[in-house]
């Protein structure tokens, strides 16, 4: 059996696929320039998570043993400035300004544990609590998106509103050294 096939030279094969290379990179860098910055979107919104649960913690751990601050001046601050203090800074580690305002303390009247705030925080007035009292913080960050691509995937397009909460029980502290 003959058959006779038509050779085809390597410099015609190349010829033919000159552009080829070009058109799978055109089609190939969109996805991956999406993927790449999904990734350090999704990167920068769980270090807010992350600096944002460490803060209220940290705020939580100062409120607990009934410790207070100094201000600039050396004057000392009340137990709930001490408190949204140490919120603030140490949220900055994760380039955070985390807005005093978004601080919320209250005591909490029920300690079965249900776990629901007050209903209204507006009308709360600052509160760190007395000895063996059980509390919680509240603390909400609005977390803006660096790609708005990546952020029109929420419902608020140019941010979304992370938020921390701690519960503990005060320290048996002496107040009047407070």
């Amino acid at each position: 059996m003959n058959v006779n096939m038509k050779q085809t030279s390597p410099s015609r094969v190349i010829k033919n696929q000159r552009g080829l290379m070009t058109t799978e990179m055109a089609l190939m860098l969109l996805p991956f320039m999406l993927m790449l910055l999904g990734v350090m979107e999704f990167g920068w919104y769980f270090l807010h998570q992350h600096t944002l649960q460490y803060a209220t913690r940290e705020g939580m751990r100062l409120a607990l043993v009934g410790e207070i601050l100094n201000d600039a001046n050396g004057d000392p601050l009340t137990r709930e400035a001490s408190i949204k203090q140490v919120i603030h800074d140490n949220g900055e580690i994760g380039l955070m300004n985390i807005d005093q305002n978004k601080i919320t303390m209250w005591r909490d009247a029920n300690t079965d544990n249900n776990y629901t705030g007050p209903l209204t925080f507006a009308e709360l007035a600052p509160n760190a609590g007395n000895p063996a009292d059980y509390m919680r913080i509240k603390v909400e960050y609005d977390h803006k998106f660096l790609v708005s691509l990546i952020g029109n995937l929420f419902p608020n397009s140019d941010s979304v509103l992370l938020k921390a909460e701690a519960t503990y029980r005060n320290e048996d502290f002496d107040p009047g050294v407070i």
